[in-house]
């Protein structure tokens, strides 16, 4: 399909964009990770070809937007200012594009002051802070919440739109309330801790908790977890997993006594349980006392085991057993089987180096970025609740298709959360094996060998995946995915609309402005 522009897209407004200085390589990968300082509200877009009449709601994604300000610079990543970006459907042909900087108090005082504010960053910026700031870090703790979105009902037990608020999330216990239809930020949200009425989190940590809740099967709670941090000795840590029944209503389902807190990013939900993978990657409180950064903090045993933790959802009983060595960021899907054991998929590692790596310096340099070892790989846990063992499963692949399981950013048509599927979508990168620029969209298939399909273009750069089923739809795969994409041989971005089915690009739509890269987001079909 030739998707040279039939158009030039109308420009009704002036836009001056700001970027900052880098060295360009000829793949254009770094306009992902280039500053943007631009915001808009409700742009219009228009796609090449006519959209879906059934399409209606709101793509959210949240995501980074500045890198830099004043005399400091953000050494990682996921340090960037948190930027959320949508676009909305309106049922009738018409499309919108926003994006605006998550109003937080970081970003208010840093604009204020004009530069990086003391806060608590993943690795610092630089320069160093010095030790007055670095003082005033750890006072002010982390406020950046540039990973995730989500909805949580203002009011227990409503499943109504108006009681319904949308959050930007890390992984951290406060969240940021946003406006889902202009992207204005209302204000933070910090709840009380289950169990300790009247505080809130503790000290510099915040608490550390995750940036993909889940939603509670048949209900309208959502679960969490969420780590406590003891500083005394007689007492131990906990992993805690918790109900969200509103926004500030929260209990806590079951606690996990630790000697060591472990670093997660999500898990699985079933019917019935909640499983926690506690990988053998723990936070080492000296370290991160001394550095305040909180990815030097992180201590990684290889010869560890994996332990995991099924928590019942009604009795909160926890049965706890182990399996191998393995660090694992992303959970994709998890549900009970025939038997009522438990079939688990999720991304595995086979160690977390590549989190520190991930800085800007390394990303924006084409050599040092093709030297960050990816190892990830789709796998599939079976989970006997009665011998209380856990059996690991690689998923197989076509000869030379090796990337087709060594993908990210796992997602599903999630009408089958916690049910038997088939189709799992994802983003893989060095599908040749050394250049982290080659990438693809994947859809692996669970249930048949041979039905893999996978698409990818030159110095074309996909975020996320968002599975957007048709409605009344019968099969797991009818329906559209959408992608916020970098076209880096036109320098521009682009929303991409696929078909699931295929794989193919159907459709897509110049965007205003360069998208700096998403991290994960959803679809919200009562947003339009």
């Amino acid at each position: 399909m030739d998707f040279k522009m039939l158009y030039q897209l109308p420009l009704t407004v002036c836009i001056f964009l700001k970027f900052s200085s880098f060295v360009e390589t000829s793949d254009g990968f770094n306009l992902l990770y280039t500053t943007n300082s631009l915001e808009l509200e409700n742009f219009p877009i228009r796609f090449e070809k006519e959209l879906p009449k059934w399409l209606k709601g709101t793509l959210i994604r949240n995501g980074f937007g500045r890198f830099e300000l004043g005399k400091h610079r953000m050494i990682h990543l996921f340090d960037a200012y948190a930027k959320l970006s949508s676009w909305k459907f309106k049922g009738d042909g018409q499309a919108t594009f926003s994006t605006k900087f998550v109003d937080s108090s970081f970003y208010k005082k840093s604009m204020a002051s004009g530069d990086i504010a003391p806060f608590i960053t993943f690795m610092g910026v630089e320069p160093p802070f010095g030790i007055l700031e670095s003082m005033n870090v750890l006072i002010n703790g982390l406020d950046n919440m540039n990973v995730n979105v989500y909805p949580y009902s203002k009011v227990a037990g409503s499943s109504e739109i108006k009681d319904r608020g949308y959050y930007a999330l890390t992984d951290f216990w406060k969240i940021y309330e946003f406006n889902a239809t202009n992207l204005n930020t209302i204000g933070p949200v910090q709840a009380k801790i289950p169990g300790k009425p009247g505080k809130t989190a503790l000290g510099f940590l915040s608490f550390i908790s995750t940036a993909h809740p889940l939603p509670e099967i048949g209900k309208t709670s959502s679960l969490v977890f969420l780590t406590k941090l003891s500083l005394f000795p007689w007492e131990k840590h906990s992993v805690n997993l918790v109900r969200i029944k509103a926004t500030d209503e929260r209990e806590i389902v079951a606690s996990i006594p630790v000697d060591q807190l472990p670093y997660m990013h999500s898990f699985s939900v079933t019917k019935n349980y909640a499983i926690l993978f506690f990988s053998p990657i723990y936070i080492n409180i000296v370290k991160i006392a001394k550095t305040v950064h909180p990815f030097e903090g992180l201590d990684w045993y290889g010869d560890r085991q994996t332990d995991v933790h099924v928590i019942n959802l009604k009795t909160g009983a926890v049965t706890s057993m182990k399996t191998e060595n393995t660090f694992t960021m992303h959970h994709a899907n998890a549900y009970e089987n025939e038997n009522g054991n438990i079939v688990l998929d999720l991304v595995t590692y086979d160690d977390p180096n590549f989190i520190t790596s991930m800085t800007l310096d390394n990303f924006r340099d084409p050599k040092k970025r093709n030297d960050i070892s990816f190892t990830a790989k789709f796998k599939r846990y079976y989970i006997d609740m009665k011998e209380r063992n856990v059996t690991p499963y690689s998923f197989p692949n076509a000869k030379g298709q090796e990337f087709m399981t060594r993908f990210d950013f796992p997602k599903i048509n999630e009408k089958y959360r916690a049910k038997k599927y088939c189709y799992m979508y994802g983003i893989a990168v060095k599908t040749d094996g050394k250049s982290l620029t080659k990438g693809a969209v994947v859809k692996k298939d669970v249930c048949e060998k041979g039905r893999d399909l996978a698409y990818d273009l030159d110095n074309v750069y996909f975020s996320e995946t968002v599975f957007v089923p048709t409605p009344n739809s019968k099969d797991e795969d009818d329906g559209i995915l959408l992608s916020s994409v970098l076209d880096a041989n036109e320098k521009k971005s682009y929303l991409y609309i696929m078909d699931p089915k295929t794989m193919n690009v159907t459709n897509r739509a110049e965007l205003p402005t360069i998208v700096p890269y998403t991290l994960h987001g959803g679809f919200f079909p009562e947003i339009h």
